[in-house]
Order: structure tokens, then sequence, then C-alpha cells
């Protein structure tokens, strides 16, 4: 994935009636790529405002419900990219 990935926050998420952590969450990743900033777990935990337990459950929800995907860079980081709102589920 191109480290200069652009997306733009998607306002459907307010839709999917996700938990306010998951949603949270998405806005992190959303706001880190506005700022074309590489969406790594470290850096979405140096905005992240609860626990480290909430906010990886977050990420789980929003995988599982296809919001987002976990890509992982050669060294093993996890890096979190919005998908399009057409695949969400």
């Amino acid at each position: 994935m191109d480290d200069h990935f652009h997306a733009v926050m998607d306002r459907n998420i307010f839709k999917l009636e996700l938990t306010v952590e998951a949603t949270s969450a998405y806005i992190v990743v959303a706001s880190l790529l506005d700022d074309n900033v590489r969406p790594s777990m470290d850096l979405i935990r140096a905005r992240w405002t609860t626990s480290d337990q909430e906010l990886d459950d977050a990420l789980d929800e929003l995988v599982s419900r296809n919001v987002v995907r976990r890509q992982e860079t050669p060294d093993g980081q996890p890096l979190y990219y919005p998908n399009p709102s057409s695949v969400w589920n």
C-alpha cells in the first residue's frame, strides 16, 4: 500500500450502529490518513484515549465488519486502512 494513501472519512460510519469505541477508532484511522501518516498501531494508539484492550476490541470490530482491513508491513507491524463503504457489513 502506498504510504500516502488518502481517504476521507466516510460519514456512513454513523449508520452502521457500531460501538462508540469502533466508531472512534475509525475516526482516528481516517484522521491519520488525512494527515498523510501511515495508520500503524503505534500511531493509532498515540491518539487513542482509553485502554489498549478497548482499542484492540474496536479495531477487531472494524475488521470483522469489513470497515477497515489489517495489513502487515514486512516487519510485522499492523497497519489499518479503511475499505469503501460499499463493502462494509
